[in-house]
């Protein structure tokens, strides 16, 4: 199936068309086999597109649309299974499969960066003003942010946020978390990125990248641990990283 097809509609004409086609199939084979597939193959592809659209669903409801999505993917990967027993399934049918638990995946991963406009943008909050708002929220997830007064390039996360099992916040929550590093605009992205800090012949260099790639420098953005608020005031930070991102690096220009 064409992978530029992106629309519900445009799914539907092309899966319409594929069922179609596929009625033409012998019944015996692996052309028979394939035949068979046919309404696991149009599940795989339609939970796949659902799941790209996973922020539509309610908060409450998203932890549970992702549950009902793992458990129609083994079932579908049984019902192919079960198929193809005797035979090697194609590589097209495992790509579905991935492609679905990739989805599904990220969905587990994603969360809100905050990202500066001035260059070099001075964090202005402390680990204190985070733990008071992560108490007046109620918020329970991952909390990542640059040490206070430590310098950031543009473009480059002073702040990542992941609510439980990646669910969307509250636009009240961003607000009021915004509030606390103006300057900077904020977005949902897929995964968390980490900002690493060496030193060149010409300064501090910054780059971001996936969390764990320590061989480009020292990791910035330090996580603060779920944990009561007078407990976060006297304790220090507990550094906790999402796993599982690429591992593509972007690079801030200049240096510090």
């Amino acid at each position: 199936m064409d992978a530029r097809i992106s629309t519900w509609s445009g799914l539907l004409a092309a899966w319409s068309e594929f069922a179609r086609a596929a009625g033409a199939l012998p019944k015996d084979g692996n052309l028979g086999l394939l035949r068979r597939s046919v309404p696991a193959i149009i599940g795989l592809q339609a939970l796949t597109h659902a799941l790209e659209h996973l922020d539509c669903l309610p908060p409450d409801e998203y932890c549970a649309g992702q549950d009902r999505a793992a458990l129609t993917i083994r079932t579908l990967r049984s019902e192919l299974e079960s198929i193809w027993r005797d035979d090697a399934m194609p590589a097209v049918l495992l790509e579905l499969i991935g492609d679905a638990e990739s989805v599904l995946l990220q969905s587990r991963s994603a969360g809100y960066e905050f990202v500066p406009e001035r260059d070099p943008y001075l964090m202005p909050v402390r680990s204190m003003e985070l733990s008071e708002w992560r108490a007046r929220r109620a918020f329970v997830g991952l909390l990542l942010a640059a040490p206070a007064a430590k310098r950031v390039r543009a473009g480059l996360p002073v702040l990542f946020v992941m609510a439980t099992s990646g669910k969307p916040l509250a636009r009240e929550d961003l607000l009021d978390l915004g509030s606390l590093i103006p300057g900077c605009l904020w977005g949902r992205v897929k995964a968390m990125r980490q900002v690493y800090e060496t030193a060149d012949p010409r300064g501090l260099r910054q780059v971001a990248s996936a969390p764990g790639r320590t061989d480009l420098g020292t990791e910035l953005l330090v996580g603060l641990a779920p944990e009561s608020l007078s407990t976060a005031r006297h304790k220090p930070f507990e550094v906790l990283l999402p796993r599982g991102a690429g591992n593509g690096a972007s690079n801030a220009h200049g240096s510090l």
